[in-house]
């Protein structure tokens, strides 16, 4: 039997975490590998027998190695992948980073000339389109991560047809998974590491024990840090915005091109 294999593979930041507790183990008519059974799914999909597989987990840097190896497994794959405004998205990666210990400010995170920590070729939709086509014989399902916040069941719709899996409306909740941490919360933690924790935190991504024994006890810190700092009166660390406006603007309109053809691809 040849099996059906769907691979949504994010980008971070895209609403994956919502998809992976609140959607996808929902689904009918096929089988979710949840992002937790990664490492394991290429060993799930080749002892089992199911018609159709889904598999889950959102990559940014490690995006082309992660597709080259899973598609020289199953050169069937079909990618599901979503997108969203540059400008959006590497705000939210920014406070993501500073949320697990990044102390640098954004312009350093993203230089707008391309030489920052986050360069240019990572921003660029249009080089993993490329990459997709690249490594896969099918045509990718192309998703715009505002649809999902504003019509969130045509959104799930589009993958319902991509993939030939089936849901009930009323099983799926739209309430947020994780409620983001405010600019306040985001600072004060950043003003603590500057001074503090100057070393960020190594994220084992493939080794679990090591992620836990090093990293994650750094992550409780950090969510403790941000949890206290509500008390603390902004006036006392608070000098300018996490992000400065007028240089995501900057980067909005630098990204612009490269947007509407994500724009045109997935309306």
């Amino acid at each position: 039997m040849k099996k059906e294999i769907y691979f949504h593979v994010g980008l971070a930041k895209t609403g994956s975490t919502f998809l992976q507790k609140k959607f996808f183990p929902f689904l009918k008519d096929i089988k979710y590998i949840s992002t937790h059974k990664y490492r394991k799914c290429i060993k799930i999909i080749n002892n089992t027998n199911y018609k159709s597989y889904l598999i889950s987990r959102e990559f940014d840097r490690q995006f082309e190695k992660e597709v080259k190896i899973f598609t020289e497994h199953f050169p069937q794959t079909k990618i599901i992948i979503i997108f969203r405004r540059h400008d959006k998205w590497i705000t939210s990666q920014y406070k993501r980073y500073v949320k697990n210990g990044w102390h640098w400010n954004f312009e350093d995170f993203y230089e707008i000339s391309g030489n920052g920590y986050w360069k240019d070729s990572e921003l660029l939709y249009k080089n993993k389109l490329d990459l997709i086509k690249k490594y896969t014989i099918h045509k990718p399902l192309i998703l715009n991560f505002d649809e999902l916040k504003i019509n969130p069941h045509n959104f799930f719709n589009k993958i319902i047809n991509y993939t030939n899996a089936s849901y009930k409306k009323n099983s799926i909740s739209l309430n947020i998974v994780h409620k983001s941490f405010s600019e306040k919360q985001l600072l004060f933690l950043r003003a603590y590491c500057r001074k503090f924790k100057k070393n960020v935190p190594e994220y084992y991504v493939d080794d679990k024990l090591k992620h836990w024994l090093f990293y994650r006890p750094w992550w409780l810190y950090f969510h403790l840090i941000m949890y206290f700092s509500v008390i603390i009166p902004s006036t006392f660390f608070v000098k300018n915005p996490l992000v400065n406006k007028s240089y995501i603007l900057k980067i909005k309109n630098k990204f612009k091109d490269d947007w509407e053809l994500i724009k045109k691809i997935s309306d």
